[in-house]
């Protein structure tokens, strides 16, 4: 299978928030076992819906919105209906202490997220309670965990990273400055990035971080100016990407090419610099669909319940959500009950081969209730765990069109990625 390019808009993320709300406020629980009191089996998603990062939490929430429509046209999962119930963590270990207890509640049977900001929080609550988390943050001090319900269905941060570092070589970029706030989720690229940018003959010339959200970074912004780089590596939230765009440009830097991680595609983070500014000198590197049957399903239904965002395409990272509830739901099915433990026991009993592959909720059912032994492959890849729960894929570098849609401008494959990988 083959990536294929994603476009969004700044529209998709506005109704995103909408939907977000309505999810929060109008779902709920009750019963056990992941039950609700009308025999409903609940799923939450945990992440920030507020805050400066709230485009992340949009994008779970869209993928997981697709998954539980087609799970619940196939017939549900053991022949129940799914929900979703939300919690906003606001990107914040005590709210997301807060938004997990209030969860579990609600008797989930488990959890898509949340990012890495929060994961430390969280994660001792849920293993606590037996509850699979299907974790969506690229925190690489995970990349060798051992935590049993812990599955990971979006790439590290260290490959993302190795990815960034990848496409700046492959621009003929050799001197470089990564400037990354101070933000625990961002200070993670700093290792592989640099670290590959080296191996592929590359210098970085200076390491500048910075905190967030002041009115004012002149010293650091000269300080990266004076090392005369070629690009700039960078992941920042919109507020302060605002200011520091403003001021390379007061400074004369405003023609230095800059390679941003996902956060940097956000609607809101495009319209903080300018969609002039991001279409000129920004590149967003992100994983990327690939091209098949699950990637067709997921698109085509998308497109069914987000009519108005059709042109725009899904959400970054909405693919790796909406994986995450199916491959959730399968795994359920195939151990035939909610329970946590049981169902973490099974997770690559579903995913990884050996197996028949399969690609849509409804085909993968139909082998299960067979007997068959499946391997289901996603639309954001194929979706093998390894022994770390962790999965691989592909990545796009993506560039924003003058009016502030993200386009697909080139993909690395995850065997080209490897060999990159320091």
């Amino acid at each position: 299978m083959k990536p294929t390019t994603i476009s969004r808009s700044a529209a998709a993320c506005a109704a995103a928030v909408v939907l977000a709300a309505c999810a929060s406020s109008s779902s709920s629980g009750g019963g056990g076992g992941g039950n609700t009191a009308s025999g409903k089996i609940t799923y939450g998603v945990l992440s920030c819906f507020t805050g400066r990062l709230a485009s992340l939490g949009q994008a779970m929430l869209q993928g997981s919105q697709v998954a539980v429509s087609e799970i619940n046209s196939a017939g549900g999962v053991l022949g129940r209906k799914v929900q979703l119930v939300t919690g906003d963590t606001s990107c914040d270990v005590a709210d997301g202490v807060t938004a997990t207890n209030q969860m579990l509640t609600k008797n989930v049977s488990g959890v898509i997220g949340p990012e890495t900001q929060e994961i430390n929080g969280v994660e001792p609550i849920l293993d606590s309670n037996h509850v699979v988390d299907e974790f969506q943050g690229g925190d690489t001090a995970r990349d060798h965990q051992t935590d049993p319900f812990f599955f990971r269905d979006s790439p590290s941060d260290s490959q993302l990273g190795v990815a960034m570092a990848l496409y700046g070589h492959l621009q003929h970029y050799t001197r470089a400055v990564m400037l990354f706030y101070s933000d625990p989720a961002a200070q993670t690229f700093l290792k592989p990035v640099s670290q590959t940018f080296t191996k592929l003959g590359g210098t970085i010339l200076k390491t500048i971080i910075v905190t967030p959200d002041q009115t004012s970074y002149l010293s650091q912004v000269r300080e990266a100016i004076a090392a005369r780089p070629q690009v700039i590596f960078t992941q920042e939230d919109p507020p302060t990407a605002a200011v520091l765009f403003r001021e390379f440009r007061q400074l004369g830097g405003q023609s230095i090419p800059w390679i941003g991680t996902d956060v940097t595609s956000g609607s809101d983070y495009l319209k903080a610099i300018t969609y002039p500014t991001a279409h000129a000198v920004l590149t967003s590197v992100y994983g990327t669909s690939v091209t098949g049957a699950a990637n067709t399903a997921f698109i085509n239904l998308f497109n069914q319940l987000f009519p108005g965002q059709k042109a725009a395409g899904p959400l970054a990272n909405a693919n790796y959500a909406y994986d995450a509830v199916i491959s959730l739901a399968l795994a359920d099915d195939y151990a035939k009950t909610t329970n946590g433990t049981t169902v973490a026991h099974d997770m690559t009993k579903v995913t990884d081969p050996p197996g028949t592959a399969c690609y849509t909720y409804s085909s993968c059912l139909a082998l299960i209730k067979a007997g068959t032994k499946i391997n289901y492959e996603g639309a954001s890849g194929d979706l093998d765990y390894n022994q770390y729960n962790n999965t691989f894929g592909p990545y796009g570098a993506f560039k924003a069109t003058a009016a502030g849609v993200e386009q697909q401008a080139y993909v690395m494959s995850a065997s080209v990625l490897a060999a990159a990988t320091p």
